[in-house]
């Protein structure tokens, strides 16, 4: 019975702490992403096919959510629940019907779901260190193309349905507000290749970015 009290006073200490150590709040930002397309194959041959995709450059996107942060032991962890929309134009040699290739830039918009969790440090009650693993969830994508004067079939990126990357940063907490700085690594690719009509292709797909975002804090 002695041990039960214990736990429950245990537990309820526990609770206490976490209730006065919560914050939770809005937060708005900026990602300015670098695209990595490598090792394109085609499926069906296994031979080298780098000469349909040209090049791809990603653009400023955006990210909007809340995030919540449970300090405890010196220590705090924050997740977070960010809605974010991406924008890359790429550029393919895409095959006609004469046997020729036609240069084609095109636009790719991601929106997606990331979910970082992060374990952080504070020094001096307004500088913070962190880092954790972030779950990235595809919501939807739309294709467009600049240029085009050939009908070709569709042009697929065959997102996958989850990956997980890797983010690490700092931060400052001023008053209410609290702004964040990090570098997010992909640790696997996005897609698993990419599809040109019937053609199917493999490709290795990463995004690397830089964050930076602020936010209220209640």
């Amino acid at each position: 019975m002695k041990k039960l009290f214990l736990t429950i006073a245990l537990v309820s200490c526990s609770l206490s702490i976490s209730a006065q150590s919560f914050s939770w709040g809005p937060k708005i930002g900026i990602a300015v992403p670098s695209i990595k397309v490598s090792d394109v194959q085609d499926v069906n041959s296994g031979a080298q096919a780098l000469s349909l995709l040209e090049d791809v450059n990603g653009k400023v996107s955006g990210h909007i959510g809340v995030f919540a942060r449970i300090s405890l032991l010196g220590f705090y962890i924050q997740p977070e629940l960010l809605v974010s929309s991406s924008k890359s134009e790429v550029g393919f040699n895409i095959p006609t019907d004469d046997f020729n290739l036609e240069s084609v830039m095109g636009e790719v918009k991601l929106n997606k779901l990331d979910i970082p969790v992060l374990i952080g440090k504070r020094f001096f009650k307004v500088l913070r260190v962190n880092a954790g693993p972030v779950f990235t969830l595809p919501l939807n994508e739309d294709i467009s193309f600049k240029n085009l004067t050939t009908n070709i079939e569709d042009v697929k990126t065959n997102y996958k349905s989850a990956t997980i990357g890797a983010q690490i940063g700092a931060g400052l907490d001023l008053t209410f507000l609290t702004v964040d700085v990090r570098y997010e690594l992909a640790l696997q690719s996005l897609s698993e290749g990419i599809s040109i009509g019937n053609a199917e292709f493999a490709a290795d797909q990463r995004v690397n970015q830089f964050l930076i975002a602020i936010g209220v804090k209640f």
